[in-house]
């Protein structure tokens, strides 16, 4: 029997954010109505649980929905945190070590207008900032996992890019959450990077899109899911995949979007 286990990313309410934000009870309810069992939480989107996670734990304990991991966004272009990425990062591990088994996901937010201006040294600068965020975390007990994105200023963006991420990733021992969404907007196979990379891969993203590049609901794109799904399985992976919906009709029905979402979901498991 599978031991994988399905959630949702608060992402698909951020994306109607000023009707959703803090709504923590209402989002573990409506998860629980499409089916899945943990939660993946952005920053903005828990407002004062954030601040209080005994209050989140409390809530999420009586609900049983597991909170799987917390996604924070930075910049991190230069050799070191700065004073601000390091106080964000260290109020995000504090806030973990109330969640034992929950992961620290690490996004880059790509400010940097050009993309192309120095990439290579934005690349070594942000893998040392994560190299050093995931050895803190790690001494509290937190794994850290990388999500690489698809953004037109993301450094890590392409399949060559992630040759580089790789390195770091298997020589630091930071794990790897892949996202099947944004590699398809970079023009990659999701499913052979999985295959290629299995054994660090901690944490997974799923959006679809189409072939046109725009974010879709889940099934409605070209996402080959069930591939994904049934390769885990043969390959005994035990950790959470989450949907992670950007599409349109997020913004018009975010609780509809997890709902179909979630339907969509059982009939691939």
């Amino acid at each position: 029997m599978s031991k994988i286990k399905y959630g949702s990313q608060t992402y698909p309410w951020q994306m109607n954010i000023q009707k959703y934000h803090g709504q923590v009870p209402h989002m573990a309810d409506v998860l629980i109505q499409a089916g899945f069992t943990g939660m993946e939480a952005e920053i903005c989107m828990l407002e004062d649980y954030y601040k209080s996670p005994k209050k989140l734990k409390d809530l999420l304990d009586e609900k049983q929905v597991a909170f799987a991991a917390l996604a924070i966004h930075d910049d991190w272009l230069l050799p070191e945190e700065t004073d601000e990425e390091r106080a964000r990062t260290d109020e995000a591990i504090e806030f973990l070590k109330h969640f034992p088994t929950a992961k620290l996901v690490l996004c880059h937010v790509a400010a940097d207008p050009v993309r192309e201006h120095n990439l290579y040294e934005k690349q070594v600068n942000q893998l040392k900032c994560i190299s050093a965020i995931a050895r803190r975390a790690s001494e509290e007990g937190i794994v850290t996992v990388y999500h690489p994105n698809s953004g037109p200023n993301s450094v890590f963006r392409y399949e060559s890019d992630y040759h580089i991420m790789f390195d770091t990733l298997y020589s630091k021992g930071i794990g790897y959450a892949p996202d099947v969404g944004h590699m398809l907007n970079a023009g990659m196979d999701p499913l052979k990077v999985i295959k290629e990379h299995r054994d660090i891969v901690q944490h997974v993203h799923f959006k679809d899109i189409s072939a046109d590049h725009v974010f879709t609901t889940m099934g409605e794109g070209i996402g080959d899911f069930k591939s994904i799904v049934d390769f885990l399985k043969e390959t005994n992976y035990q950790g959470w995949i989450m949907t992670e919906d950007e599409s349109a009709a997020a913004v018009l029905d975010s609780d509809g979007v997890i709902l179909a979402d979630g339907t969509y979901m059982k009939r691939i498991q």
